[in-house]
Protein backbone atom coordinates (compact mmCIF):
# COMPACT_ATOMS: atom_id res chain seq x y z
CA UNK A 1 0.00 0.00 0.00
CA UNK A 2 1.51 3.30 -1.18
CA UNK A 3 -1.56 5.55 -0.65
CA UNK A 4 -1.25 7.88 2.31
CA UNK A 5 -3.73 7.29 4.88
CA UNK A 6 -2.97 10.10 7.55
CA UNK A 7 -6.22 11.43 7.28
CA UNK A 8 -8.03 8.14 7.63
CA UNK A 9 -5.57 7.55 10.81
CA UNK A 10 -6.28 10.49 12.29
CA UNK A 11 -10.25 10.23 12.51
CA UNK A 12 -9.95 6.63 14.03
CA UNK A 13 -7.55 7.21 16.31
CA UNK A 14 -9.56 10.20 17.30
CA UNK A 15 -12.76 7.99 17.52
CA UNK A 16 -10.78 5.15 19.43
CA UNK A 17 -9.61 7.78 22.05
CA UNK A 18 -13.02 9.51 22.78
CA UNK A 19 -14.51 5.67 23.10
CA UNK A 20 -11.76 4.78 25.36
CA UNK A 21 -11.84 7.74 27.47
CA UNK A 22 -16.42 7.46 27.91
CA UNK A 23 -16.00 3.64 28.45
CA UNK A 24 -12.83 2.77 30.91
CA UNK A 25 -13.17 4.54 34.19
CA UNK A 26 -9.88 4.98 36.37
CA UNK A 27 -7.43 4.98 33.12
CA UNK A 28 -4.30 6.89 35.84
CA UNK A 29 -4.46 3.53 37.58
CA UNK A 30 -4.18 1.30 34.14
CA UNK A 31 -1.66 3.69 32.42
CA UNK A 32 1.34 0.71 33.03
CA UNK A 33 -0.81 -1.57 31.43
CA UNK A 34 -2.48 0.87 28.94
CA UNK A 35 -0.17 0.39 25.73
CA UNK A 36 -0.79 -3.38 26.22
CA UNK A 37 -4.89 -3.13 25.81
CA UNK A 38 -4.60 -0.52 23.27
CA UNK A 39 -2.62 -3.36 21.03
CA UNK A 40 -4.99 -5.79 21.52
CA UNK A 41 -7.36 -3.64 20.39
CA UNK A 42 -5.57 -2.74 17.32
CA UNK A 43 -4.83 -6.21 16.49
CA UNK A 44 -8.57 -6.98 16.66
CA UNK A 45 -9.43 -3.71 14.36
CA UNK A 46 -6.78 -5.32 11.89
CA UNK A 47 -7.81 -8.37 11.87
CA UNK A 48 -11.38 -7.16 10.99
CA UNK A 49 -10.14 -5.06 8.43
CA UNK A 50 -7.91 -8.10 6.97
CA UNK A 51 -11.36 -10.16 6.66
CA UNK A 52 -13.87 -7.58 5.07
CA UNK A 53 -10.54 -7.09 2.46
CA UNK A 54 -10.54 -10.77 1.67
CA UNK A 55 -13.82 -11.45 1.26
CA UNK A 56 -14.29 -8.45 -1.09
CA UNK A 57 -10.96 -10.07 -3.04
CA UNK A 58 -12.68 -13.27 -2.87
CA UNK A 59 -15.91 -11.99 -4.37
CA UNK A 60 -14.17 -9.85 -6.92
CA UNK A 61 -12.12 -12.71 -8.23
CA UNK A 62 -15.00 -14.67 -7.97
CA UNK A 63 -17.04 -12.49 -10.45
CA UNK A 64 -13.93 -12.18 -12.74
CA UNK A 65 -14.57 -16.26 -13.44
CA UNK A 66 -17.83 -15.96 -13.85
CA UNK A 67 -17.86 -16.44 -17.35
CA UNK A 68 -20.33 -18.26 -19.73
CA UNK A 69 -20.91 -22.33 -18.65
CA UNK A 70 -19.14 -20.98 -15.44
CA UNK A 71 -21.36 -21.31 -11.81
CA UNK A 72 -20.33 -21.63 -8.16
CA UNK A 73 -20.97 -25.31 -7.36
CA UNK A 74 -19.72 -24.77 -3.31
CA UNK A 75 -18.21 -22.31 -1.10
CA UNK A 76 -15.92 -24.26 1.27
CA UNK A 77 -14.48 -22.19 3.75
CA UNK A 78 -10.47 -22.34 4.18
CA UNK A 79 -8.15 -20.77 6.91
CA UNK A 80 -5.80 -18.33 6.03
CA UNK A 81 -3.73 -16.99 8.87
CA UNK A 82 -2.16 -13.46 8.92
CA UNK A 83 -0.03 -11.20 11.07
CA UNK A 84 -3.32 -10.41 13.08
CA UNK A 85 -4.73 -13.97 13.60
CA UNK A 86 -6.23 -16.33 11.78
CA UNK A 87 -9.11 -16.28 9.71
CA UNK A 88 -11.68 -17.83 7.56
CA UNK A 89 -12.78 -17.15 4.33
CA UNK A 90 -14.77 -19.14 1.17
CA UNK A 91 -12.67 -20.28 -1.37
CA UNK A 92 -15.50 -21.08 -4.20
CA UNK A 93 -15.40 -23.89 -6.33
CA UNK A 94 -16.74 -23.16 -9.50
CA UNK A 95 -17.84 -25.81 -12.45
CA UNK A 96 -17.92 -26.19 -16.14
CA UNK A 97 -20.36 -29.11 -17.07
CA UNK A 98 -19.72 -28.44 -20.73
CA UNK A 99 -15.93 -29.04 -20.31
CA UNK A 100 -16.73 -31.14 -17.07
CA UNK A 101 -13.63 -29.33 -15.27
CA UNK A 102 -13.84 -27.06 -11.88
CA UNK A 103 -11.44 -24.56 -10.84
CA UNK A 104 -10.69 -22.42 -7.68
CA UNK A 105 -10.63 -19.11 -7.98
CA UNK A 106 -9.06 -18.34 -4.32
CA UNK A 107 -5.94 -20.18 -5.72
CA UNK A 108 -5.96 -19.58 -8.97
CA UNK A 109 -6.16 -16.09 -8.58
CA UNK A 110 -5.07 -15.02 -4.93
CA UNK A 111 -2.92 -17.94 -4.49
CA UNK A 112 -4.07 -18.76 -1.06
CA UNK A 113 -4.79 -22.24 -0.35
CA UNK A 114 -6.26 -24.11 2.68
CA UNK A 115 -3.93 -23.12 5.87
CA UNK A 116 -1.99 -20.80 4.38
CA UNK A 117 0.66 -18.25 6.17
CA UNK A 118 0.67 -14.96 4.56
CA UNK A 119 4.13 -13.46 3.79
CA UNK A 120 4.47 -11.21 7.11
CA UNK A 121 3.57 -14.64 9.11
CA UNK A 122 5.70 -16.61 7.24
CA UNK A 123 9.29 -13.97 8.12
CA UNK A 124 7.73 -14.11 11.60
CA UNK A 125 8.08 -18.00 11.93
CA UNK A 126 11.09 -18.31 10.12
CA UNK A 127 13.01 -15.44 11.94
CA UNK A 128 12.15 -17.11 15.20
CA UNK A 129 12.31 -20.66 13.99
CA UNK A 130 16.05 -19.76 13.05
CA UNK A 131 17.18 -18.58 15.93
CA UNK A 132 15.22 -20.98 18.40
CA UNK A 133 14.31 -23.73 19.08
CA UNK A 134 10.70 -24.90 17.12
CA UNK A 135 8.62 -24.78 20.52
CA UNK A 136 10.90 -21.69 21.52
CA UNK A 137 9.95 -19.78 18.25
CA UNK A 138 6.03 -20.81 18.67
CA UNK A 139 6.04 -18.86 22.32
CA UNK A 140 8.48 -16.19 21.22
CA UNK A 141 5.73 -15.54 18.27
CA UNK A 142 2.71 -15.59 20.85
CA UNK A 143 4.51 -13.11 22.68
CA UNK A 144 4.78 -10.36 19.94
CA UNK A 145 1.53 -11.25 17.91
CA UNK A 146 -0.67 -12.34 20.47
CA UNK A 147 -1.93 -16.07 19.39
CA UNK A 148 -0.82 -19.68 18.85
CA UNK A 149 1.31 -21.33 15.68
CA UNK A 150 2.06 -25.19 16.62
CA UNK A 151 5.51 -26.32 16.57
CA UNK A 152 5.13 -28.31 13.44
CA UNK A 153 3.98 -25.44 11.59
CA UNK A 154 6.96 -23.60 12.62
CA UNK A 155 9.07 -26.15 11.41
CA UNK A 156 7.54 -26.65 7.79
CA UNK A 157 7.87 -23.15 7.34
CA UNK A 158 11.49 -22.77 8.22
CA UNK A 159 11.86 -25.78 6.37
CA UNK A 160 10.60 -24.35 3.33
CA UNK A 161 12.13 -21.33 3.27
CA UNK A 162 15.12 -22.62 3.92
CA UNK A 163 15.43 -25.20 1.04
CA UNK A 164 14.22 -22.11 -1.14
CA UNK A 165 16.81 -20.02 0.28
CA UNK A 166 19.54 -22.65 -0.23
CA UNK A 167 18.05 -22.83 -3.77
CA UNK A 168 18.43 -19.00 -4.61
CA UNK A 169 21.92 -19.23 -3.14
CA UNK A 170 23.53 -21.59 -5.01
CA UNK A 171 21.61 -21.19 -8.30
CA UNK A 172 23.36 -17.22 -7.74
CA UNK A 173 26.69 -18.31 -7.12
CA UNK A 174 26.52 -20.72 -10.07
CA UNK A 175 25.34 -18.25 -12.42
CA UNK A 176 28.54 -15.75 -10.91
CA UNK A 177 30.59 -18.76 -11.47
CA UNK A 178 29.39 -19.70 -15.21
CA UNK A 179 29.24 -16.01 -16.19
CA UNK A 180 33.34 -15.45 -15.40
CA UNK A 181 33.78 -18.68 -17.38
CA UNK A 182 32.22 -17.31 -20.40
CA UNK A 183 34.40 -14.11 -19.87
CA UNK A 184 37.57 -16.44 -19.14
CA UNK A 185 39.51 -14.07 -21.35
CA UNK A 186 39.04 -10.52 -19.23
CA UNK A 187 41.56 -9.67 -17.03
CA UNK A 188 39.95 -6.79 -15.30
CA UNK A 189 39.19 -7.26 -11.76
CA UNK A 190 40.33 -6.20 -8.37
CA UNK A 191 44.10 -6.28 -7.45
CA UNK A 192 44.04 -8.21 -3.97
CA UNK A 193 41.02 -9.94 -2.48
CA UNK A 194 41.24 -11.71 1.01
CA UNK A 195 39.25 -15.26 1.61
CA UNK A 196 38.58 -16.66 4.67
CA UNK A 197 37.58 -20.36 5.72
CA UNK A 198 36.39 -21.80 9.03
CA UNK A 199 33.83 -24.22 10.47
CA UNK A 200 32.06 -25.33 13.05
CA UNK A 201 30.08 -28.22 14.82
CA UNK A 202 26.57 -28.40 14.83
CA UNK A 203 24.06 -30.67 16.67
CA UNK A 204 21.52 -32.24 13.74
CA UNK A 205 19.00 -34.60 14.30
CA UNK A 206 17.21 -37.56 11.20
CA UNK A 207 14.11 -39.51 12.20
CA UNK A 208 14.22 -43.04 11.54
CA UNK A 209 11.55 -45.67 11.89
CA UNK A 210 11.53 -46.81 15.40
CA UNK A 211 12.34 -50.46 15.94
CA UNK A 212 9.83 -50.72 18.15
CA UNK A 213 6.54 -51.46 16.91
CA UNK A 214 4.18 -48.43 18.84
CA UNK A 215 2.14 -46.02 18.01
CA UNK A 216 1.85 -42.68 19.07
CA UNK A 217 -0.59 -41.61 21.46
CA UNK A 218 -2.44 -39.20 19.62
CA UNK A 219 -2.24 -39.86 16.00
CA UNK A 220 -1.49 -43.43 15.96
CA UNK A 221 0.96 -43.40 13.35
CA UNK A 222 4.11 -45.29 13.32
CA UNK A 223 7.13 -43.68 16.16
CA UNK A 224 10.14 -42.71 15.10
CA UNK A 225 13.50 -42.15 16.93
CA UNK A 226 16.01 -39.46 16.33
CA UNK A 227 19.53 -39.86 15.30
CA UNK A 228 21.80 -36.97 16.92
CA UNK A 229 24.74 -36.02 14.99
CA UNK A 230 27.79 -33.38 14.94
CA UNK A 231 28.03 -32.24 11.46
CA UNK A 232 30.95 -29.57 10.55
CA UNK A 233 29.62 -26.55 8.56
CA UNK A 234 31.75 -24.67 7.40
CA UNK A 235 31.55 -20.76 6.26
CA UNK A 236 33.83 -18.42 4.89
CA UNK A 237 33.62 -15.12 3.09
CA UNK A 238 35.45 -13.15 0.70
CA UNK A 239 36.32 -9.07 0.62
CA UNK A 240 38.76 -6.69 -1.36
CA UNK A 241 41.50 -5.88 1.23
CA UNK A 242 41.14 -2.63 1.49
CA UNK A 243 37.07 -2.73 2.80
CA UNK A 244 36.63 -5.00 5.98
CA UNK A 245 32.36 -4.47 5.97
CA UNK A 246 32.33 -5.57 2.04
CA UNK A 247 31.99 -9.54 2.56
CA UNK A 248 29.99 -12.23 0.39
CA UNK A 249 29.39 -15.18 2.59
CA UNK A 250 28.67 -18.82 2.05
CA UNK A 251 28.40 -21.76 4.69
CA UNK A 252 27.81 -25.14 3.71
CA UNK A 253 28.04 -28.97 5.01
CA UNK A 254 29.99 -30.07 2.75
CA UNK A 255 33.72 -31.57 1.82
CA UNK A 256 36.29 -28.72 0.94
CA UNK A 257 36.17 -28.93 -2.42
CA UNK A 258 32.42 -28.09 -2.75
CA UNK A 259 32.85 -25.33 -0.35
CA UNK A 260 35.60 -23.92 -1.84
CA UNK A 261 34.03 -23.80 -5.32
CA UNK A 262 31.31 -21.53 -3.39
CA UNK A 263 33.96 -19.19 -2.54
CA UNK A 264 35.54 -18.63 -5.94
CA UNK A 265 31.76 -17.74 -6.54
CA UNK A 266 31.89 -15.18 -3.41
CA UNK A 267 35.07 -13.71 -4.79
CA UNK A 268 34.03 -12.75 -8.48
CA UNK A 269 30.90 -11.47 -6.80
CA UNK A 270 33.18 -8.97 -4.60
CA UNK A 271 35.38 -8.20 -8.50
CA UNK A 272 37.38 -11.36 -8.75
CA UNK A 273 39.42 -11.28 -12.06
CA UNK A 274 41.78 -13.58 -13.47
CA UNK A 275 44.72 -11.37 -12.52
CA UNK A 276 43.59 -10.46 -8.93
CA UNK A 277 46.03 -12.28 -6.18
CA UNK A 278 44.14 -14.05 -3.55
CA UNK A 279 45.48 -13.91 0.25
CA UNK A 280 43.26 -16.83 2.10
CA UNK A 281 43.62 -17.14 6.13
CA UNK A 282 42.14 -20.61 7.27
CA UNK A 283 43.36 -23.26 9.25
CA UNK A 284 45.61 -25.91 8.28
CA UNK A 285 42.96 -28.83 7.87
CA UNK A 286 43.59 -32.10 5.67
CA UNK A 287 42.85 -30.79 1.86
CA UNK A 288 41.72 -27.31 2.53
CA UNK A 289 45.28 -25.81 1.12
CA UNK A 290 44.98 -28.42 -2.02
CA UNK A 291 41.38 -27.46 -2.44
CA UNK A 292 41.57 -23.65 -2.00
CA UNK A 293 45.16 -23.59 -4.62
CA UNK A 294 42.84 -25.44 -7.17
CA UNK A 295 40.24 -22.46 -6.67
CA UNK A 296 42.17 -19.89 -7.21
CA UNK A 297 45.45 -19.97 -9.15
CA UNK A 298 47.00 -16.87 -7.69
CA UNK A 299 46.59 -17.73 -3.98
CA UNK A 300 48.60 -16.47 -1.48
CA UNK A 301 48.11 -19.05 2.10
CA UNK A 302 48.37 -17.89 5.38
CA UNK A 303 48.18 -20.48 8.47
CA UNK A 304 46.96 -17.85 11.11
CA UNK A 305 48.16 -17.83 14.73
CA UNK A 306 45.15 -19.02 16.50
CA UNK A 307 44.90 -22.70 14.53
CA UNK A 308 48.83 -22.89 14.03
CA UNK A 309 48.75 -23.23 18.21
CA UNK A 310 45.69 -25.79 17.95
CA UNK A 311 48.29 -27.86 15.61
CA UNK A 312 51.32 -27.63 17.64
CA UNK A 313 49.58 -28.27 20.98
CA UNK A 314 47.35 -31.59 19.17
CA UNK A 315 50.87 -32.80 17.88
CA UNK A 316 52.22 -32.35 21.25
CA UNK A 317 49.59 -34.43 22.86
CA UNK A 318 49.87 -37.25 20.24
CA UNK A 319 53.61 -37.52 20.91
CA UNK A 320 52.09 -37.89 25.10
CA UNK A 321 53.98 -35.06 26.31
CA UNK A 322 52.89 -33.42 29.50
CA UNK A 323 53.86 -31.12 32.05
CA UNK A 324 57.25 -29.38 31.05
CA UNK A 325 57.65 -31.20 28.57
CA UNK A 326 54.55 -30.08 26.78
CA UNK A 327 55.72 -26.52 27.60
CA UNK A 328 59.01 -26.71 26.30
CA UNK A 329 58.37 -28.62 23.11
CA UNK A 330 55.44 -26.33 22.24
CA UNK A 331 57.02 -22.96 23.01
CA UNK A 332 60.54 -23.43 21.67
CA UNK A 333 58.43 -24.57 18.12
CA UNK A 334 56.52 -21.13 18.62
CA UNK A 335 59.38 -19.54 19.26
CA UNK A 336 61.09 -20.20 16.06
CA UNK A 337 57.59 -19.61 14.09
CA UNK A 338 57.95 -16.14 15.41
CA UNK A 339 61.52 -15.24 14.53
CA UNK A 340 60.74 -16.01 11.24
CA UNK A 341 62.69 -19.35 11.04
CA UNK A 342 60.47 -21.64 9.69
CA UNK A 343 63.03 -23.94 7.97
CA UNK A 344 64.40 -24.44 11.79
CA UNK A 345 60.99 -25.55 12.95
CA UNK A 346 60.38 -27.85 10.82
CA UNK A 347 64.04 -29.45 10.82
CA UNK A 348 63.20 -29.35 14.61
CA UNK A 349 60.00 -31.47 13.67
CA UNK A 350 61.31 -34.08 11.32
CA UNK A 351 64.39 -34.28 13.88
CA UNK A 352 62.19 -35.07 16.85
CA UNK A 353 60.27 -38.21 17.28
CA UNK A 354 61.12 -39.39 14.02
CA UNK A 355 59.76 -42.88 15.05
CA UNK A 356 57.08 -41.60 16.91
CA UNK A 357 53.92 -42.94 16.80
CA UNK A 358 52.70 -39.62 16.37
CA UNK A 359 54.58 -39.55 12.42
CA UNK A 360 51.11 -38.42 10.88
CA UNK A 361 51.01 -35.30 13.05
CA UNK A 362 54.41 -34.77 12.74
CA UNK A 363 54.44 -35.01 9.31
CA UNK A 364 51.12 -32.69 8.80
CA UNK A 365 52.23 -30.37 10.82
CA UNK A 366 55.73 -29.94 8.88
CA UNK A 367 53.60 -29.59 5.48
CA UNK A 368 51.12 -26.38 7.00
CA UNK A 369 54.79 -24.93 7.86
CA UNK A 370 56.73 -25.52 4.54
CA UNK A 371 53.31 -24.77 2.27
CA UNK A 372 52.41 -21.94 4.40
CA UNK A 373 52.70 -18.28 5.37
CA UNK A 374 52.48 -17.92 8.79
CA UNK A 375 50.60 -15.07 10.16
CA UNK A 376 52.59 -13.36 13.03
CA UNK A 377 49.53 -12.22 14.39
CA UNK A 378 46.50 -13.11 15.95
CA UNK A 379 44.39 -12.93 13.53
CA UNK A 380 40.15 -12.87 14.01
CA UNK A 381 38.40 -15.14 10.70
CA UNK A 382 34.97 -13.56 11.47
Amino acid sequence: MNQNYNDLIEQISDLLFETIVEQEPNLAEKVTNLDRDVLSLLRAIGLRVMSMLLSWLVNQVTNQMKKPGWVVHRRPQIKYTVIFGQLKIESPYLWNKTIKRGVRSVVEQLGISQGDYSIGVKQALTEFGAEESFEGAAKRFQEHYGFWVERNAVRREVETIAAQAQQYIEHRLDSLKQQADDHQNQTQGLSRLIVELDGCQIRTGVYFPSQKAELTPKRQLAKKERKIDWREVRVGFARPVEDRQKRTFIARMDKYPAVVQQLVSAAIDQGMGTDTEVTAVADGGNGLREALERGFPKLKFILDRIHLKQHIYQTADALGLTGIHRHIWTSHLLSLIDRGKINKAIKFINRHFHNSPAKNKLDNLSLMLSSSTVSLTTLTPF
